[in-house]
């Protein structure tokens, strides 16, 4: 393959990587940077692409968007991932403390509830098979990224979940290299104690799907009787992004606001005749500008999040989850003026900004499912190849908000 067969379907290829077989590129039409990968990087896409189509609509799982042949050549197209969970680790002196394993531990655990709900298990998982996302507000999020080496015949949740806890054991203590960690795995007694519980609770067991609540509810509880940073500041952000976390942070909550105002005013301003289609370069801010307030939306959900007192999750109309979701439907609204690239890449953003904050501000999942089933919903309708996929997840986030409005009552 050549550097200059820049065209695959409706994507364009930015920039070969080497080794060669793998890319970047963009949606011609919406712009989304995309990850490229080709059968002369892997000879398994057929099997992977039908692994990640199955699990449409799970939270941290890459989207598929094209498959298919390309110059001669089976070739794959997904969501662009920042930097693996070991190049994170690395950059962090390989060293994280532990209310930031306990983080992670909480989103490994629910990849693996996702994944093995629908029969798949992975089998060969290691720090090398997770990645964080790609935009600033999903820096925060850990992506189950590698299906390259996934086999189905044999299901087993043993060993997926032995191998979580060993790469969280691994981030916990900070030994020079995974191969080195593996020849020489701690004893039971030199693992750190809030580990220890879970190297306990999943020995020598296959789960059942109620294990998967009590694990992360496990890792949620030993969080929240630690001091610490949170996910927000550990894990860094995409390089050359306009906003980062780190330097909204630092911002009063009423500069936030006011950010928050002038960048909804510009964006109301620049949408012009709600009844007229959206021009190429009037697309490309609106999508940039949605990225730029979820991730306003998300510093200011961060800072003023309740404590876990029950009277805390009755809100007014004005309190921030019903002013974002406001805001959210506004954009699904002024969506239907682009093509329906524009409207699935709108309502699919919207789908996984909430399965963030699902999974970093949980005190408020009751508005979080309600918000995922609607979005799941509107994405059934748009997306014809994978419409039984997200009906899935349309059932799936719509009992979990019935469960979680039955125990507020």
């Amino acid at each position: 393959m050549s550097p200059d067969m820049d065209d695959i379907g409706p994507f364009r290829v930015s920039q070969w990587l080497q080794p060669m077989g793998v890319g970047i590129g963009y949606h011609k039409e919406t712009f989304e940077e995309v990850f490229i990968k080709t059968e002369r990087m892997a000879s398994t896409l057929d099997h992977e692409a039908t692994i990640l189509q199955t699990l449409s609509g799970g939270i941290g799982i890459p989207t598929l968007y094209w498959f298919g042949k390309a110059y001669n050549q089976k070739t794959m197209i997904t969501d662009a991932l920042g930097p693996s969970l070991e190049e994170i680790f690395d950059r962090s002196n390989r060293y994280f403390d532990m209310p930031l394993v306990l983080e992670v531990a909480s989103q490994l655990i629910f990849r693996l509830e996702w994944m093995h709900s629908h029969h798949i298990a992975h089998g060969q998982l290691s720090p090398f098979s997770f990645a964080m996302g790609a935009s600033t507000w999903q820096t925060p999020q850990v992506i189950l990224a590698d299906f390259t080496n996934v086999n189905s015949s044999q299901f087993s949740t043993k060993k997926d979940l032995q191998a979580v806890a060993d790469i969280l054991v691994y981030l916990a203590i900070g030994p020079p290299s995974w191969d080195l960690f593996q020849a020489r795995k701690p004893s039971l007694a030199e693992i750190p104690s809030p580990l220890k519980g879970f190297v306990s609770i999943i020995s020598d067991r296959e789960m059942n799907p109620a294990d998967y609540i009590i694990l992360r509810r496990y890792f949620h509880t030993a969080r929240q009787s630690l001091p610490g940073r949170t996910i927000l500041g550990g894990l860094g952000s995409p390089q050359g992004e306009k906003l980062s976390l780190k330097s909204l942070a630092s911002k009063s909550t009423g500069d936030l606001f006011e950010n928050l105002g002038s960048k909804i005013s510009t964006v109301g301003d620049s949408a012009g005749d709600p009844k007229a289609p959206w021009g190429r370069e009037q697309a490309k801010f609106l999508l940039g500008s949605l990225n730029e307030i979820m991730t306003i939306y998300f510093v200011l959900l961060m800072r003023e999040k309740p404590s876990q007192k029950r009277r805390h999750y009755h809100m007014g109309v004005y309190h921030l989850p019903n002013r974002l979701w406001r805001d959210l439907r506004w954009y699904l609204c002024m969506a239907k003026c682009g093509s329906l690239p524009l409207q699935r890449l709108i309502v699919l953003t919207i789908y996984k900004y909430v399965g963030v904050l699902l999974e970093v501000i949980p005190v408020y999942n009751r508005y979080w499912t309600k918000i995922l089933s609607d979005a799941a919903y509107e994405q059934m309708k748009l997306d014809e190849d994978c419409w039984r996929m997200w009906r899935d997840a349309w059932m799936y986030w719509k009992n979990c908000a019935n469960l979680l409005t039955k125990k507020d009552m």
